[in-house]
């Protein structure tokens, strides 16, 4: 049998290995993984977009919004700021925080944040970069919180029923 092909994981490789090794293989919500690395986390493993593709959060709808808001700067300006606007919005999540989060709508889209700033390009990178700081804040604040409540009840309600009940798995 031949190998499989790795590159169908897109959530681990391709555009996401950046995003991962940015986070240290860490969940930015929660604070899960890291060094040293552990396959069977790492692989659960996703990236959360600080402002989603409803919000114009993701890489193409940003390059569009970059063009909007700076039509003068040259092309390839515009194309290196939406991927630094792009690699900001985008952090390591595990499944838990990505799933708990990822629905949640900020008080202003990506393409409200360049509007809104002023100054030059750097200064308009900086100022949306801020708004993207706290957006993560707010996501870890609500993380940690849906976190604390899930394991209050994997406590209450599972980890005894499933040390007492015999595994009834096939065995391998």
């Amino acid at each position: 049998m031949r190998p499989y092909d790795y590159k169908n994981c897109q959530s681990l490789f391709g555009y996401a290995a950046d995003c991962h090794i940015r986070s240290g293989g860490k969940c930015q919500l929660c604070g899960c993984g890291g060094v040293p690395l552990d396959f069977d986390l790492w692989r659960q493993m996703t990236v959360e977009h600080l402002i989603g593709s409803s919000q114009g959060g993701y890489l193409p709808q940003i390059r569009v919004a970059v063009a909007a808001r700076f039509p003068d700067i040259s092309a390839g300006s515009r194309e290196d700021l939406a991927r630094r606007l792009d690699a900001l919005n985008t952090v390591t999540a595990c499944q838990f925080c990505n799933s708990t989060t990822s629905r949640e709508r900020n008080d202003k889209s990506m393409s409200d944040l360049l509007q809104d700033a002023t100054g030059s390009v750097d200064d308009v990178a900086t100022a949306v970069a801020s708004a993207l700081k706290a957006v993560l804040e707010r996501k870890r604040e609500k993380a940690q919180w849906k976190l604390a409540s899930v394991r209050e009840a994997f406590e209450r309600e599972v980890r005894g029923r499933m040390a007492a009940q015999p595994s009834t798995a096939i065995a391998q």
